[in-house]
């Protein structure tokens, strides 16, 4: 991952404290949960400013970067990525109740280095859309 910021609670062991921290922090509507993995999960709730929603954002970051960026690389991306999270809320029923709660906003996201910046949004079924 480039350079997301300090204000990102890296996870790399679930079950453990650090995820039990992550949870608390998401419900709050605190920092970007960061999924370690390939590719690599943001969860974040969006509350707290003027156009957030109030649902969890979840974020699967690209694994190429532009200009490698295409079609096909987006849905294994995406495919990878919602595996995982699948794996993830198997794990742990608290992930998937606290989606079911606030409500879930996929996408495909670019991390540029100083920050990122959606590419791509992700349906219910899985689709990613480009753009």
């Amino acid at each position: 991952m480039g350079r997301l910021g300090d204000q990102v609670v890296r996870i790399s062991d679930i079950p453990g404290p650090r995820w039990d921290l992550a949870l608390e922090k998401m419900a709050a509507a605190g920092p970007l949960i960061l999924l370690e993995g390939g590719p690599w999960i943001g969860l974040q709730r969006y509350d707290g400013w003027p156009g957030a929603d109030g649902r969890i954002h979840v974020s699967i970051f690209k694994t190429l970067e532009p200009p490698a960026l295409t079609q096909e690389v987006a849905e294994r991306d995406v495919r990878n990525g919602l595996a995982h999270l699948e794996t993830v809320v198997a794990s742990d029923p608290r992930l998937a109740q606290l989606l079911a709660k606030y409500g879930v906003v996929r996408e495909y996201v670019c991390d540029y280095g100083n920050g990122a910046v959606r590419v791509g949004i992700i349906s219910g079924d899985g689709a990613v859309t480009l753009g």
